[in-house]
């Protein structure tokens, strides 16, 4: 007998952060000590998912600067220390500093990439306050995408003052239908934002560069039941195992993949997931032409 208090299962990724790469696991099963592998099986398993409730919006509330007192020395470089130290850091150190523009450049990007990790990453009091749905519309919208409920015909975005009407309280029976991310910045840690949408249909990720196969892997993971519509066009990370993962969208009735002429086998990839799901429309392909 195996006692233990949680099983990691599921997607593990590696996504590099600012100072370095670390594994991320997408799900994860509880159980309580003793429970597991009992008579070969599990006696009890339960998917964590948090409380939907009604709570303040402390995840809306942005959270106080801690200043130092005036009597303390700042330096003028407070705001490039690291949070915390380790073995990443006491190599750069020994590198040397690089003042190169290219360098300067990619410790940026770098740094960017960190903050839009941290920033889309699942917020639990944003779904606790709100619910999934609702949660994920605040955070799609938020971000200057669109989203449409269901039986609704109005997409629900940004106006040109920046402002948007959501309920900023959990409301039941309001499920996000459609959601258009066009050209946006979404990370594969912000798909983990849009989980547990039971009723979505379609989802445009179209111009969206950060979209790879890992992301691909996490849409047909999150959506395999309900996803009918998907626009991937011009998403340029994507290979053709993105595209054949694509098999497994049981629901899927039109594909768009406009602007993969990258792919040397793109028609075959298609054709076999033409065979996979025989109702399935795809577009953006010339199966005509030869395979370069």
């Amino acid at each position: 007998m195996i006692s233990m208090n949680m099983i990691m299962l599921g997607q593990v990724r590696q996504t590099q952060g600012f100072w370095g790469r670390v594994d991320v696991c997408t799900r994860c099963i509880w159980t309580t000590p003793g429970s597991f592998f009992k008579d070969g099986k599990s006696s009890k398993q339960e998917w964590y998912t948090p409380n939907v409730a009604h709570k303040a919006e402390s995840w809306n509330i942005p959270k106080p600067k801690q200043e130092l007192p005036e009597s303390e020395w700042r330096s003028v470089f407070q705001h490039f220390r690291p949070t915390r130290l380790g073995l990443n850091v006491v190599h750069a150190f020994q590198k040397g500093i690089d003042f190169r523009p290219s360098a300067l450049k990619n410790w940026f990007k770098d740094l960017q990439t960190n903050y839009n990790i941290t920033d889309q990453s699942y917020n639990q009091d944003r779904v606790a306050a709100l619910g999934f749905e609702l949660a994920a519309a605040h955070f799609m919208v938020h971000r200057k995408g669109k989203i449409r409920f269901r039986n609704s015909v109005d997409w629900v975005q940004q106006d040109e003052d920046g402002e948007y009407e959501l309920s900023p309280h959990f409301i039941p029976d309001v499920y996000v239908e459609a959601i258009d991310a066009t050209g946006m910045d979404l990370l594969y840690e912000g798909l983990g934002s849009m989980v547990n949408l039971k009723h979505l249909k379609s989802l445009n990720l179209s111009g969206c560069q950060n979209i790879d196969d890992w992301c691909i892997d996490r849409v047909c993971a999150q959506y395999w039941q309900t996803l009918e519509h998907l626009d991937i066009s011009h998403c340029t990370k994507v290979t053709e195992n993105g595209i054949a993962a694509l098999a497994r969208l049981r629901a899927l009735k039109t594909l768009n993949i406009t602007g993969f002429h990258q792919l040397n086998d793109i028609q075959l990839v298609c054709i076999l997931l033409e065979d996979s799901l025989p109702d399935i429309e795809i577009i953006g392909v010339d199966f005509m032409k030869p395979p370069t």
